[in-house]
């Protein structure tokens, strides 16, 4: 997990240059492998980068982040800042954001495993930059992504207000 919220820099990114997808499961899958190692950590079970760090985590947890977005749309009438929710766009984009994760935590840590059911091997793209690499792509695609969507906001807002002039 490079520092979990690093991950969040990924789904800022591309919600800003894709504004369809849903956010909230973007968000949400891009942080809830982490409770792999938050619970190794608090409980001493299992190991840090286990198998929920896998292919096989992604469709544990691809569910289960589309309808945490689902009641968080419910809930707090998001619908009021996003498009209104879509399962599919939903389902789509916990699927983005759990695959994101995966593989910025593959290339820093050499015990995952990233094909597993399929395979055990470890380490697949282990070492293709540094961990300091990691955080300074994640960091800048979340400095990208929230310019972009300033960028996006300023200028609806500038249509706004001409068109009501």
């Amino acid at each position: 997990m490079p520092f979990t919220p690093f991950h969040f820099g990924f789904a800022i990114l591309l919600f800003s240059i894709f504004t369809f997808l849903d956010p909230i499961a973007l968000l949400i899958g891009c942080v809830i492998i982490d409770l792999e190692p938050i619970f190794y950590l608090l409980f001493g079970v299992g190991q840090l980068h286990g198998i929920i760090h896998s292919f096989l985590g992604v469709i544990i947890f691809v569910l289960p982040v589309s309808l945490l977005s689902w009641l968080s749309f419910r809930w707090f009438n998001l619908e009021r800042y996003f498009k209104p929710f879509n399962p599919y766009i939903s389902l789509l984009s916990g699927l983005l954001g759990l695959v994101s994760h995966i593989f910025f935590d593959t290339i820093i840590y050499s015990e995952m495993m990233f094909w597993f059911p399929f395979s055990r091997v470890q380490g697949v793209l282990y070492g293709s930059w540094s961990s300091n690499t990691d955080y300074i792509v994640l960091t800048a695609m979340f400095g990208a992504g929230v310019v972009i969507l300033c960028a996006r906001f300023l200028i609806k807002k500038q249509k706004k207000k001409r068109l009501s002039n």
